[in-house]
């Protein structure tokens, strides 16, 4: 089973109400789209490689991964990226355009999370591994290293302000089918926070996910992962480094609410069980914008 389409459909739809407004701020000015590298680290683990290659004059991304994505999102939008790059805020213009935030003022562009987010999240389309259902496990890849990289720096003096590089076997691990999985346990883990989730509710979720491309096996791991007790040693038990666990924990903050102590409890927990360092924990909340604990 692969469930990379299926997470990029439930970071699309939305796992909890503040979950959308969340992926806006992480894709955002105010979020990674405001970090220098972010095209290049993204496009990486899009593509499949050690990091996409760039155009030193052009500053803009070649070939396939991100890059390719967001030119073609930029001109159906009736945008474009430039000869000098992506104007503004780089990423977080065109994240603005495929989210529907405003802040390209392109015309026509979909409402919320359309379409066009949906080639970045999976939108329901099977793919090969490095394509677009890959997007969403890029996504939260990149956060994940953006907070780990800022706790490593944190421990020297004169730390780094732009994203860092990426290692080879970094993309792979946070993109292979065991993280996948991890990801998507999170996510649910998440969801029942508050307690128990009713038959409702796993409608509601398993609603969100679309029929094409998803197998009936995958649905029924969801529905089985939904229906049982809360196990989070067991999740924990299966993070093999700090690096996943960091992805885990971003994973996590995208598919709850926190308005209630009970959430802000479950986050707690989990950032002591996953051993994360403070400074990480802080950082993701900052990048998406979550109150923090």
């Amino acid at each position: 089973m692969s469930f990379g389409n299926i997470i990029g459909q439930l970071l699309q739809q939305g796992m909890a109400n503040q979950s959308r407004g969340r992926l806006d701020h992480a894709l955002g000015s105010q979020g990674l789209g405001g970090m220098g590298g972010l095209e290049e680290m993204l496009g990486g683990l899009l593509g499949g490689q050690g990091g996409a290659q760039q155009n030193p004059q052009s500053n803009a991304m070649g070939g396939g991964g991100l890059g390719g994505l967001l030119d073609m999102a930029a001109g159906a939008l009736g945008g474009g990226r430039s000869a000098g790059g992506t104007q503004g805020g780089g990423l977080g213009d065109l994240a603005g355009m495929l989210l529907g935030g405003g802040r390209s003022g392109a015309s026509g562009g979909a409402g919320g999370l359309g379409d066009l987010a949906g080639m970045l999240l999976g939108g329901g389309r099977r793919n090969t591994r490095g394509g677009a259902s890959g997007g969403g496990m890029a996504i939260l890849g990149t956060l994940a290293m953006a907070a780990f990289k800022h706790w490593q720096q944190s421990q020297s003096a004169g730390a780094a302000a732009a994203m860092p590089a990426m290692a080879p076997q970094q993309f792979a691990e946070l993109t292979s089918p065991q993280a996948e999985t991890l990801v998507l346990r999170a996510m649910i883990s998440a969801a029942k926070a508050d307690g128990q989730i009713d038959d409702e509710e796993i409608q509601r979720i398993v609603g969100k996910i679309d029929d094409d491309g998803v197998s009936a096996e995958e649905k029924q791991f969801i529905t089985d992962e939904l229906r049982a007790p809360l196990n989070l040693q067991a999740l924990v038990a299966d993070v093999p480094d700090a690096l996943v666990g960091t992805q885990v924990y971003a994973a996590s903050l995208l598919a709850i609410n926190l308005d209630t102590e009970a959430e802000r409890n479950y986050l707690r927990t989990l950032a002591q069980m996953l051993q994360l360092d403070a400074s990480a924990v802080e950082r993701l909340h900052s990048l998406t914008g979550a109150p923090q604990l």
